[in-house]
């Protein structure tokens, strides 16, 4: 069993840590990967945060007029930057299955080996 688990096979990469040899476009996926999913947290996170803050302006802004469009901006451009979000995903798993890369699966980044189940 320990020898199983450090073998690291994916696809056609073989080794464990700085050992690793293979295909660079599968490295590369894994890199994209990992950027891609980094990214959309953030980009959540920085929606959530916005979202409530424009939602908080607009519930302070006692009737003004200036301020309560101040916070209806902003609440559009938080639900504006969440739909780009949203589609950049998208393009990115379209453009992900023209080349070949799996770029949308960071399970295949949590389990390689398909040891866990994770991948299946």
């Amino acid at each position: 069993m320990k020898n199983l688990l450090a073998q690291v096979k994916l696809g056609t990469i073989e080794g464990t840590g700085q050992f690793q040899t293979g295909e660079v476009q599968t490295k590369l996926g894994d890199f994209i990967s990992t950027i891609i999913n980094v990214v959309t947290v953030m980009a959540g996170l920085a929606f959530i945060l916005y979202f409530a803050i424009g939602g908080l302006k607009w519930i302070t802004s006692s009737g003004e007029k200036a301020k309560a469009e101040e916070a209806k901006t902003e609440l559009t451009q938080a639900a504006i930057g969440l739909i780009v979000v949203a589609v950049s995903y998208f393009i990115a798993g379209i453009i992900g299955g023209v080349v070949g890369i799996d770029i949308l699966n960071p399970s295949q980044l949590l389990d390689p080996t398909g040891y866990f189940g994770i991948n299946k």
